[in-house]
This record gives structure tokens, sequence and C-alpha cells, in this order.
């Protein structure tokens, strides 16, 4: 039987799983000194139980060299695993070296398990994580959705050619969805997505400058207008719910992520609190268990939005993990300022240039390899 000891990790959540779910090994033993909230031992349970069926155990330590020499001549061929960058991996190390037993450390800069006396890769391709095992060992869970994506053929091609084709005013279009959906709410619904207008109303939709870039959204027949597609109504109704459907269908149609997931409502009460604390991320993107935290604004970023998607990180995110703030303005022309606090709290921005002079879904993958470069500031 094969089995690893590590010490259980309370800075980085990836030191608790990625070796465990990585090596082939039937039985796990995370020690550690201080008291711990027993949410985080069964959150780590959760997602090594959601891979493998083995015992998972936490023991805490008040005579460590004693208990460890006590584990480790117990279980002469227990891997080691001293990834972790404390006094107890460090006395771990030391009480482990002088033996055969195998020696691994998880190296999140480059996402491989390496041998810790030659420090050559050991594991190349570990575990891929979700997005709800990211979340989960800090203590988040994804409840609910605010924006369900859209699914149909119809309304996915619609919503691309509506924000691709807007793209060089998108302002102006999402106050132009505010204005019909103003005008229609409150109409006479006669059925088949199709709704009765007055003279005045149907004149203030069709005279306005962007009624000829609505694509197919609607069509003005007489006295009535006519949506596509019942979902389209519905996202005239929530016109932020433009931009975050259009990166969801761009992203997961590339296939370079493990999973996209929009306007994810997450829940991170722990057991002091008898009521849910929420939050919602507007994007979450994975791939190789780097995760990506992404707040959408349709216009204007400002600070506000800077520190909430930096504090989600933060919050539930890990050494791999980014933050995002996608704008559909070239904020480092129109608002530099708040370009430069971004780029100096390590926040991506992917703006209108990342719309019009590339493909949105190569900007995010850049990201996620490294290869992104900030705009040059004027």
């Amino acid at each position: 039987m094969s089995k690893l000891l590590t010490v259980y990790d309370d800075k980085e959540p990836l030191n608790n799983v990625v070796s465990e779910l990585t090596l082939d090994v039937d039985e796990v033993f995370y020690v550690y000194h201080h008291d711990v909230s027993l949410n985080n031992f069964a959150n780590i349970e959760a997602v090594v139980k959601r891979y493998k069926d083995i015992p998972v155990r936490f023991i805490q330590l008040h005579d460590d060299e004693k208990q460890l020499k006590e584990l480790l001549d117990e279980n002469p061929n227990m891997i080691i695993d001293v990834g972790g960058a404390k006094y107890l991996s460090l006395l771990l190390f030391q009480l482990a070296q002088s033996g055969n037993n195998e020696m691994i450390y998880y190296d999140d800069e480059e996402n491989v398990i390496k041998d810790y006396r030659d420090h050559k890769v050991s594991h190349r391709e570990v575990i891929r994580l979700t997005i709800e095992d990211v979340l989960k060992l800090r203590g988040g869970e994804i409840r609910d959705y605010m924006h369900h994506s859209v699914s149909d053929p119809k309304s996915k091609e619609t919503i691309i050619r509506l924000v691709e084709e807007n793209m060089e005013n998108y302002s102006a279009f999402i106050k132009y969805m505010s204005k019909v959906n103003s005008l229609v709410n409150g109409a006479d619904y006669v059925g088949n997505n199709t709704y009765l207008l007055n003279e005045e109303a149907i004149r203030l939709i069709k005279t306005d400058v962007a009624y000829k870039n609505i694509a197919d959204l609607f069509r003005i027949e007489e006295d009535r207008i006519i949506f596509k597609t019942r979902k389209l109504k519905e996202m005239v109704c929530v016109s932020g719910a433009f931009l975050e459907n259009y990166l969801y269908i761009r992203l997961t149609e590339s296939g370079y992520f493990d999973d996209v997931k929009m306007s994810a409502v997450i829940d991170f009460a722990d057991d002091k609190y008898n009521h849910p604390v929420r939050c919602e991320i507007d994007c979450l993107i994975i791939r190789n268990n780097h995760l990506l935290f992404v707040s959408c604004k349709s216009s204007k970023a400002d600070t506000e939005a800077l520190n909430e998607i930096y504090v989600h990180n933060t919050r539930f995110g890990n050494a791999l993990s980014q933050p995002v703030l996608c704008v559909c303005e070239e904020l480092d022309r129109k608002y530099p300022s708040i370009y430069a606090k971004g780029e100096e709290l390590n926040i991506y921005l992917v703006d209108k240039s990342s719309f019009i002079d590339q493909i949105v879904s190569d900007v995010f993958l850049s990201i996620l390899e490294g290869r992104y470069v900030y705009d040059t500031l004027p």
C-alpha cells in the first residue's frame, strides 16, 4: 500500500490536493500544528474524494519529532511531500532525508511535481482541478447563476453579431438596449415574442442611430415589435448579459479551456454564519489549474471594479489564479489612471482592442500561458 505524508498548508490550497490526486497513493496523512477549522479539512476531503476513494487523515502534532518519527517508522515506504514552506515541512524533510523515502514537492510555478533530491520532474501531467474544486478548497461553492448562458443556435448567432458589430461604440448599444426595454416594458404581449407598441414608441426605436446595428435581434412590423427568440427578449432586460454571453460563447467554442462558467453566484459562508454570504463573478475560466476570475463591464470601469475582482481572486484563488477586468472601452486611452492601477495590482485588462484587433479567446489564452503584454500608456 502506497501512502503519502504531507503538511497541511493553510496559505496555498493547491499544496493540499495536487500531489495527493496526481500520485498513485492509497492513503494520505496531513499533519498540522495549530487549531484549524474543521470546514477546511472537510473541503480538502471533499475534493480528494471526488477523484479517489481513499482514507484521508488529519493529525494534529503536539510532540513534533516523536509523532513524525512514529509515522515514518510505522510506514517505511511512505512518500514524503516537503512542498510546504514552513517549519513542519523542514522538520519532516530532516527526519526523512536519511531514509529511502521518496521525497517530492509540487512546483506551482511550473504546475508539475518534482523529486526533491534531484529536482527533476517526476510528474509532468498533474491532476486538472475543476472550477468547483478550486473554489471548494477556499470555502466557496457555486449555488446558482445570476444569468444563464444562451444555448440555442439562433440566439448565439445573434449575440455574436450584436457584440461584434457594435464594439466600436458599445456604450451606445447598451443605452439603446435600455431604451428599447423601457419602451417594451408594460406593452401588451400578443404571443410569439411579439409586443404591441404605439406610434411614438416605434418612432423612438426606429430613429435611434443604433437601430441600424441591431442585426436580427428584433423586427418592426406595423404596430408590433417581434423579437427573434424569447431568450433575446429577456436579455434586452439585462443588457450586461450580452457581453457575458458573448464571452461565454467565444471562450467555450475555442476549445482552449477546461471549463468556463458565466455569472456564478458563490456562497462562502463558514460555520460562523447561519445565513448565506454570497457574491457574483461574471466569468470563471480554468485551464490546467490556472483559474481566471473575470469581471465584465460594458462601458466605463472604475477603481471599485478593480478592487472587487482583486478581492475575489484573493479570497477564492491560489498561486495559479489571476484577476481579469474586461471592458468594452479603450481603457488605456480613455481611462489611463484606471489602466495603470490595474497593471500595478497585476489585474489583466481585456479592453476594446482585445475584441477589435485580436480574437478575444486568444487574449485569455495568452494570460493563462504567460504571454500577455500590457498596452503602453500614452
